[in-house]
């Protein structure tokens, strides 16, 4: 199967309107940033009759969109590795069984799930003082360095949320970086990972190295980016856990945060 370059918005706005369909089912979120992935020559498609496959580049692969239209329909993706697909869906409720079939017998294979979860700072458990570790802001390129080989490590290379070296030192730049050392000999123990959307302060990665583990490190990290963050006792606070990881959902739900029936389901091939 020939992937073939999207050129012009217009043709992506002709995919758009060709294969958009009320019957049908899409995961297409590209609206905002499809022109910028076309003047960066990073945007694909593949088409037939009934659906439409689109594709971007990524420093690990594809990550592919869609619009289906014949869930019949068998296109050969035979040739296609290292894609992942990621669609959203409203709870339980509304699984998309229908659609996960369809990209299981074209040889895509479930990855994992991931949630999201809301607090308001006035709903949350106030921090928990932790003996033995402290956390600041990265104080320079090596820590920033060390903090993505972390996240990176972390979640598998397709469908995660990689960090290259180019956005270093802009994450050093902008305080988006949150480290965790050991009080007494300053180990490096693990990060947080800090952006927003609008006010709403969100977690987009965190980690903790595996001898950090069992000494609420993770606790003190969030504890940290959430007081940090406070303007208000209306403050919001997001962030996307995977399902599987019960630890972590243990941790957000003890401090008050409440799944907001979000969550999204990731398939690789």
């Amino acid at each position: 199967m020939m992937l073939n370059k999207i050129n012009t918005i217009e043709r992506y706005v002709e995919i758009v309107e060709q294969y958009r369909s009320k019957e049908g089912a899409s995961n297409d979120y590209l609206q905002r940033e499809a022109e910028t992935l076309i003047n960066n020559g990073e945007l694909f498609e593949v088409c037939d009759r009934h659906n439409a496959f689109l594709f971007v580049k990524k420093n690990t692969g594809f990550r592919m969109y869609y619009y289906i239209n014949d869930f019949n329909a068998k296109p050969d993706f035979n040739e296609l590795k290292d894609v992942v697909v990621e669609i959203l869906y409203r709870g339980k409720s509304y699984f998309p069984q229908e659609e996960i079939e369809f990209l299981e017998k074209v040889g895509f294979r479930v990855n994992l799930i991931r949630d999201q979860y809301l607090g308001v700072y006035k709903d949350l458990e106030r921090p928990i003082k932790i003996e033995g570790v402290k956390v600041e802001f990265a104080k320079n390129l090596w820590e920033i360095e060390k903090a993505c080989k972390l996240f990176n490590d972390s979640f598998d290379i397709l469908s995660g949320d990689y960090i290259t070296s180019d956005m270093y030192e802009k994450l050093l730049i902008n305080n988006a970086i949150w480290i965790a050392h050991d009080i007494d000999n300053d180990e490096f123990l693990g990060a947080l990972h800090q952006t927003f959307i609008g006010k709403t302060a969100c977690i987009s990665h965190v980690a903790v190295i595996p001898e950090g583990r069992g000494r609420h490190v993770g606790q003190v990290l969030l504890d940290t980016f959430i007081e940090n963050n406070m303007e208000n006792e209306k403050h919001r606070y997001m962030l996307w856990v995977q399902h599987q990881n019960t630890v972590a959902v243990s941790m957000y739900q003890k401090k008050g945060f409440k799944y907001t029936f979000k969550s999204t389901i990731s398939l690789i091939k």
